[in-house]
């Protein structure tokens, strides 16, 4: 499974679904994988989400698991 998210740095792709880690600040907050043993995320061009699941994702979003 692939989930993709949205935080203050971009967006990322995960290999698994992420949880929120609370940063200093709301929008200083930043997606972090829940297994942090062999999880791995990347950072996307910007767009990349829009064009995978057909709409944007803003910080404020829940990731969203691709389907494949």
């Amino acid at each position: 499974m692939a989930w993709v998210a949205v935080d203050f740095i971009g967006e990322w792709i995960f290999n698994c679904k992420p949880d929120m880690w609370a940063g200093d600040c709301v929008e200083h907050n930043y997606w972090l994988p829940q297994d942090r043993y062999g999880a791995h995320g990347f950072l996307l061009p910007k767009g990349s989400i829009k064009k995978l699941i057909g709409r944007e994702l803003t910080w404020k979003d829940e990731p969203v698991e691709l389907e494949y």
